[in-house]
């Protein structure tokens, strides 16, 4: 099940999260899996401080996915997919495209909000 979540919605439903965990790939590797606390400005997604090894991999390929995990038993799972752009020591993400989504054994969670 999944619900699409546009970027004039995001602000709002990210009241309902806290960190958000930042995927990247390597050049010919595994992903970078990394929990950090992003913020919204400016029509942006950005990251503060970003880890040498998310600046290289961003740099490499700039597709990056962001995943925040429900606080809320059978909740649901918000995933941002977007491309980042590495600015002094931001990573600023444009969103691509958003979601809750969780799996139908789980619909007797919550009930998504999408403003």
């Amino acid at each position: 099940m999944s619900i699409p979540v546009p970027f004039t919605s995001l602000a709002q439903v990210l009241k309902n999260y806290n960190s958000a965990t930042l995927i990247t790939l390597r050049e010919g590797g595994f992903a970078k899996v990394m929990t950090v606390d992003p913020i919204l400005k400016g029509g942006k997604i950005l990251v503060a401080n970003p880890r040498q090894s998310i600046k290289q991999n961003v740099a490499a390929n700039n597709h990056v996915t962001l995943l925040w995990q429900p606080l809320q038993r059978h909740g649901w799972t918000l995933i941002v997919d977007g491309y980042g752009t590495i600015v002094a020591d931001l990573l600023e993400i444009q969103m691509h495209s958003g979601m809750l989504h969780r799996p139908r054994a789980h619909g007797d969670g919550p009930a998504a909000t999408v403003y």
